[in-house]
């Protein structure tokens, strides 16, 4: 009896269902234990996959000191100085106990971690005493090294005098296994939404960071687009931005959003299997493995 080939997908998402943390404390226990459920799975696709999807936040940590610019005047260099902060939050959960686990499961790990001068409590969104990043690691599970770094470069209005914004476009861009990876913040997918680009002010930093990042991604034609987001209740969050990547960037025909499933004080207003099923390019490249969050 000839046995159907079961397909290897090239992204696994680690599905949070529920908060990764509780109040943005810091959560390296908790994110470690999840990435362990996770991989210890049985719902874990058989073979190695090339990518291990966690959602945006998946680590909550502090962000002692900073001395650079924020918002639309941060460089790329205001940028690097966030990574060491990030780097040993990655650290402290990707132990060798997690990679051991992680090496058979997928080559690369993807991290978000979000970083907050309160201790991780960031208490009034629009207080001027907060500074915070959204950083996202690639981490080479073989190896155990963070191979690439990235971060939010798209805030949303509240942030905009607050984060410490990623304004490195090419950090966007990463290849590896002859594929060709676009990896991005939470709103930063949202670059590529026609409906976003229609409400900015022509002249206004929305405009030139979403030309800047359109051009280069055009160029760069990537065959994989992996998002970061945090709390998702709905696909409809991201359907006009997945729309736009879509038709902007036909070759990456391989897409996913890391997704925590949770929406603050209410029920979530669409299931979680159709959260799923419409952030996500399709089922054979895309598998999904749900971890236990806070509720």
């Amino acid at each position: 009896m000839n046995q159907e080939r079961v397909e290897t997908p090239v992204v696994v998402r680690v599905v949070v269902n529920g908060l990764p943390s509780k109040d943005r404390e810091d959560n390296w226990e908790k994110a470690q234990k999840m990435l362990l459920q996770a991989l210890e799975s049985e719902c874990w696709p058989a073979g190695t996959a090339t990518f291990a999807l966690t959602p945006g936040g998946f680590i909550q940590a502090p962000f002692p000191s900073y001395d650079g610019k924020r918002g639309w005047n941060s460089s790329p260099q205001d940028f690097k100085k966030v990574i060491p902060f990030a780097k040993e939050a990655v650290n402290k959960v990707v132990t060798e106990k997690v990679l051991k686990k992680a090496r058979r499961r997928a080559a690369f790990l993807t991290v978000g971690v979000d970083l907050n001068t309160d201790g991780g409590k960031l208490r009034k969104r629009d207080t001027r005493l907060n500074i915070h990043a959204e950083v996202v690691g690639v981490v080479n599970t073989a190896s155990g090294k963070i191979v690439h770094w990235t971060g939010k470069s798209y805030p949303v209005g509240w942030q905009e005098n607050t984060l410490v914004q990623e304004a490195n476009l090419k950090s966007h861009l990463f290849c590896c296994r002859r594929m060709r990876v676009v990896v991005l913040g939470c709103h930063d997918l949202n670059m590529f939404s026609k409906r976003s680009y229609a409400n900015q002010d022509p002249n206004g930093p929305r405009r030139s960071r979403c030309d800047d990042m359109q051009r280069s991604a055009t160029a760069f034609k990537p065959t994989v687009i992996l998002q970061h987001p945090h709390a998702t209740d709905s696909p409809n969050i991201w359907s006009t931005g997945w729309s736009g990547a879509r038709e902007l960037l036909p070759d990456g025909h391989i897409y996913a959003s890391g997704i925590t499933y949770y929406r603050v004080g209410k029920k979530p207003r669409r299931p979680l299997a159709d959260v799923l099923k419409r952030t996500r390019c399709c089922s054979n490249h895309v598998s999904d493995v749900i971890v236990d969050g806070y509720r």
